[in-house]
């Protein structure tokens, strides 16, 4: 059973015509996330990392995910992991070498194979199973590696 809070997840908000109205989810919106590294992980410098994670969409395939590491501005191919299915996840890989200390905002959008690219920005009508806007991931570039202490709080 399907309570009244829980209903609104399966539909959006839809304003094509002044007023807006809620609409049954029909497809999924295309999207792309960073499962590692992880929001606040700390990276060592001049070390390779493997940035990776998964995209997916509604009736296409998924065609491309970029990977930014920087100000938004300069977008890197991933690559597309395993075989091509419909309606499955699909899983990507970027490997990143940081050249400099500091902090970062890493960052992947999708594209698939209908053209449709996820977007930059919360779109303030989409909540739940539509909330496909790129998701940053802010990470810390160390000189040297964190010591036992530091990694374990107890």
């Amino acid at each position: 059973m399907i309570v009244a809070a829980q209903a609104r997840d399966y539909f959006r908000w839809e304003r094509s015509l002044g007023e807006p109205r809620l609409v049954p989810l029909a497809e999924m919106e295309v999207k792309a996330q960073i499962a590692r590294p992880v929001q606040g992980a700390r990276l060592i410098v001049g070390q390779p990392y493997r940035i990776f994670g998964a995209a997916w969409s509604g009736e296409a395939a998924i065609r491309q995910v970029e990977v930014c590491t920087g100000d938004g501005r300069g977008w890197s191919e991933a690559r597309l992991l395993e075989t091509d299915r419909p309606f499955a996840w699909r899983l990507w890989e970027y490997m990143w070498t940081p050249d400099e200390v500091g902090q970062y905002i890493l960052r992947c959008r999708a594209t698939d194979g209908a053209g449709c690219v996820q977007p930059d920005l919360q779109r303030s009508d989409c909540e739940s199973y539509v909330a496909n806007w790129i998701i940053p991931v802010e990470v810390t570039v160390v000189p040297e590696p964190q010591t036992y202490a530091e990694e374990f709080v107890i």
